[in-house]
């Protein structure tokens, strides 16, 4: 399950890879169901907008093959929560190497003046942004 604003540039880079994106919320039962009539083999949660109980009835009520990387309740609901933790300097450098040549595509909802970085924090709390919020000198 993909969250993304229909027709946004999220929701073009997602369908590029495959993905049939949906919004979260209430109807979310039905809405992968008619995405996926044959059924969900995995649920990888990166928004933690608290669909897990939805998760686990999509996957036929196991907690088999979910997934979150964001939500802190995982553990209420039997679910492995994931962190990669601090990244390298050197998966870092690699990471800014395949951006450099394309390789890497990523998202920009919003830029602001450092001046103003309380206000980009309280946009990113939000949860809603489509992409990275960056932070200018």
């Amino acid at each position: 399950m993909l969250q993304a604003q229909p027709g946004g540039p999220v929701d073009r880079d997602l369908r590029e890879l495959g993905a049939l994106p949906t919004t979260y919320g209430e109807g979310l039962i039905a809405r992968v169901e008619a995405l996926a009539p044959q059924g969900v083999d995995a649920v990888f949660d990166a928004a933690g907008q608290g669909a897990l109980p939805d998760s686990i009835t999509l996957r036929g009520g196991t907690t088999d093959r979910i997934i979150t990387i964001a939500d802190p309740t995982a553990a209420d609901h039997g679910v492995t929560f994931s962190s990669s933790g601090t990244p390298t300097p050197e998966a870092l450098a690699e990471l800014a190497r395949r951006a450099t040549i394309g390789e890497l595509r990523i998202t920009v909802a919003e830029t602001y003046p450092l001046t103003e970085a309380a206000q980009a924090q309280t946009r990113s709390a939000t949860g809603h942004t489509r992409g990275k919020l960056i932070l200018l000198p």
